[in-house]
């Protein structure tokens, strides 16, 4: 037995929340008489289905979708409507499955039943809070892409290593001795490219030494030259980090490609990220203004 007014009741709340839904992920105003006007053509169908019209059914599941979307929305071309109707269709199902699940899952049978009505609120705050998560997930997506740059490395001749990094508008660490921007790399992914006299010197018991530098003056000339020990203060108190200096590093973004000279880089033992998204930590002075590619192959 079917129940018109309540069939209608339903078409008609499920109708208006997808289609202020489609106009909200679309940045659109809604007015209420296109709404209702919307909602009104929504409810077609039913009567079609009702009075067994098989030829009417089929083209009213093409044509009231669009009429609904084209007069609720106001679309003005053919792009601005087929992109509506893209949203609407999408947001149709989702919804529509959710709502099928639920009333499987909570033992209700049938769309005419009083406790179908609990239902409804229910599959739109599901359908609302899982688009909340993905927007709050994609605009941090995107705030961390404009932070993050690609950064090509090289300690010596022959070897180099493109990584991410992040950049660390509180980092303030410079060399002691050149006074230039220090770069924070994780050791575990220099180690790739690290020449091997860099990494017999990582083995040295540098770290417990109060005061490295000595280590360093009774080293060969290579070292001097290479090495360099940065004071840093951190969560267990002042400590030294282990730089090397480094010709010039190409940092790039998008399109934007520059290079940095000179610069240093610091060697930590800590993962920067455990999402692996990014390796290192730039200066903000090593964000510089771009030039163009011509102008560095010069």
């Amino acid at each position: 037995m079917i129940y018109l007014d309540i069939t209608l009741i339903i078409n008609a709340v499920m109708d208006a929340f997808l289609l202020l839904f489609t106009a909200h992920l679309l940045r659109r105003k809604v007015y209420p008489l296109n709404l209702c006007a919307g909602v009104v053509i929504g409810s077609l169908p039913i009567f079609v289905i009702i009075f067994q019209y098989p030829i009417l059914t089929l083209i009213s599941k093409v044509l009231v979708p669009i009429g609904m979307v084209a007069i609720t929305l106001r679309s003005k071309n053919f792009w601005d409507l087929a992109k509506g109707i893209l949203y609407f269709s999408l947001l149709a199902a989702i919804c529509g499955g959710l709502f099928y699940a639920l009333l499987g899952w909570l033992g209700i049978s049938g769309i005419n039943s009083f406790y179908t009505f609990w239902i409804l609120p229910l599959a739109s705050l599901i359908l609302i809070g899982g688009y909340r998560i993905w927007e709050k997930s994609s605009k941090n997506n995107q705030f961390l892409d404009s932070v993050i740059f690609d950064a090509e490395i090289s300690f010596e001749e022959g070897k180099s290593l493109t990584i991410k990094a992040l950049l660390d508008t509180g980092n303030d660490l410079r060399d002691p001795l050149t006074g230039a921007p220090v770069m924070l790399l994780e050791e575990r992914t220099a180690r790739e490219i690290l020449p091997e006299k860099i990494l017999e010197f990582l083995q040295l018991p540098w770290k417990e030494n109060p005061n490295p530098w000595s280590i360093l003056w009774k080293s060969d000339e290579y070292y001097l030259q290479k090495i360099v020990f940065i004071s840093a203060k951190g969560v267990n108190g002042q400590s030294w980090l282990l730089g090397i200096r480094l010709g010039k590093v190409k940092i790039s973004q998008g399109g934007s490609i520059w290079e940095e000279q000179p610069i240093t880089v610091a060697l930590v033992e800590q993962v920067l990220n455990s999402e692996h998204r990014f390796q290192a930590l730039l200066h903000p002075e090593q964000i510089q203004k771009p030039v163009n590619k011509e102008e560095i192959a010069s």
